[in-house]
């Protein structure tokens, strides 16, 4: 096809698509929601995915060791910053350090919430840390020296927006020092209040709420590398088979439960929402083609090939669903962005839209869809259409 057969070709297709406009508009809103639909299901999957894995790799830990009954509550801590307290013996985490096949183990506590006072802090959660174990806080700090001296803390970056780097902070009654603040990591940590273990037996036993001396809350451990990750939590489990073990892929095994389902969900209403246009498609081109039979029946008397009959009506289909395509994705990226704002799972996740290959990908591949869905409901009608012989089609119309 020559570059002027082409433009002649959607000349004729646009005018026949502006000549039923309301009609084709309906065809067009159809087209774009489900789009939209599939625009939404799959940046809302990617967005969780994607950082369910991110807030694993951040705490640079291989294995989570929490008590067995708080492993809900230390992924939530991970995944969606909820402010927890939960405490095991620390003698778990004596025996388990020892192991040869581990690198690195820290542990840290968590003490009761942090909550809005004199510094204007909305909650955070009080995280104690041993700084000569310690690899999952120094990576992240921002500003502020390497270490804590006494009576100083880090913030987490949720908590530093509001509180800053200041001299008046108070903790259990002790007046703190505020030296520096944490990169936002996704995670818990963002907010964090982080205090020398030393400066634990500082505070009094009734200040700390529930918390026992000789207790600790969660066990990062980094395994030696090209050691297998699943022989370790065997011989973790060895040793004391009651704890709660999370490898990093197994943080947000919950949340990936929940996606699933309501990924299902999402994939019924699609399924329905195709049929619906696929069955609009067929009915609008099917009621085109029978007003449209003198017309054709012309095009072929003066020498038009069925090919040609073909190219237009499909390119009419083609810039009906085109334009409903794209108003789909923009749809489809607008409820991601929005809905973030307002729902708990995409807010704490960090499901947004935003201008990616990944995000286009997936706009691309939404809109392909699509369009693939309208061509097919209008290709029986417009194959029909395209082999009327011309007398016969000028006759009846």
């Amino acid at each position: 096809m020559t570059p002027s057969n082409a433009h002649s070709i959607i000349a004729i297709a646009w005018k026949g698509v502006t000549r039923k406009m309301f009609r084709n508009l309906i065809l067009m809103l159809a087209v774009g929601l489900l789009v939209a639909l599939l625009t939404f299901a799959m940046l809302f999957n990617k967005a969780v995915e994607e950082d369910i894995e991110a807030a694993s790799k951040r705490l640079g830990a291989d294995i989570v060791i929490v008590p067995s009954e708080a492993k809900g509550s230390a992924e939530e801590f991970i995944l969606e910053s909820k402010i927890k307290s939960f405490y095991m013996d620390k003698f778990v985490f004596d025996d388990i350090s020892g192991l040869p096949d581990i690198k690195q183990a820290t542990y840290h506590i968590y003490l009761n919430t942090l909550t809005s006072g004199c510094c204007s802090i909305d909650e955070g959660q009080v995280i104690v840390f041993d700084q000569d174990k310690d690899f999952v806080v120094a990576p992240w700090l921002e500003t502020g020296p390497k270490r804590l001296e006494p009576g100083q803390v880090y913030v987490g970056s949720y908590v530093y927006d509001f509180l800053g780097l200041i001299n008046t902070a108070s903790l259990f009654g002790q007046g703190v020092k505020v030296v520096g603040h944490l990169q936002q990591t996704g995670t818990g940590l963002d907010h964090g209040v982080f205090m020398r273990l030393d400066d634990l037996s500082k505070i009094s036993p009734e200040a700390t709420g529930g918390y026992q001396a000789g207790k600790i809350s969660i066990i990062f451990i980094k395994v030696k590398d090209g050691v297998s990750v699943a022989k370790v939590v065997a011989d973790i489990r060895n040793i004391n088979p009651t704890v709660g073990v999370m490898t990093r892929g197994d943080i947000g095994a919950d949340a990936r439960n929940t996606l699933g389902d309501i990924l299902r969900v999402f994939s019924i209403t699609i399924l329905i929402s195709s049929l619906l246009a696929l069955l609009l498609a067929w009915s609008t081109f099917t009621v085109l083609a029978n007003e449209r039979r003198r017309e054709v029946g012309i095009l072929r008397a003066i020498g038009a090939h069925q090919s040609h009959i073909m190219k237009i009506f499909l390119a009419e289909a083609m810039l009906i669903s085109t334009m409903g395509g794209v108003a789909g994705v923009v749809m489809g990226h607008s409820l991601i962005h929005y809905l973030a704002k307002d729902f708990t799972l995409l807010r704490t996740l960090g499901a947004v839209s935003a201008i990616t290959a990944g995000n286009i990908a997936i706009g691309v591949i939404g809109m392909g869809v699509g369009i693939a869905i309208c061509l097919i409901g209008a290709a029986i009608p417009i194959l029909r259409l395209a082999r009327l012989e011309p007398l016969l089609a000028i006759k009846e119309a």
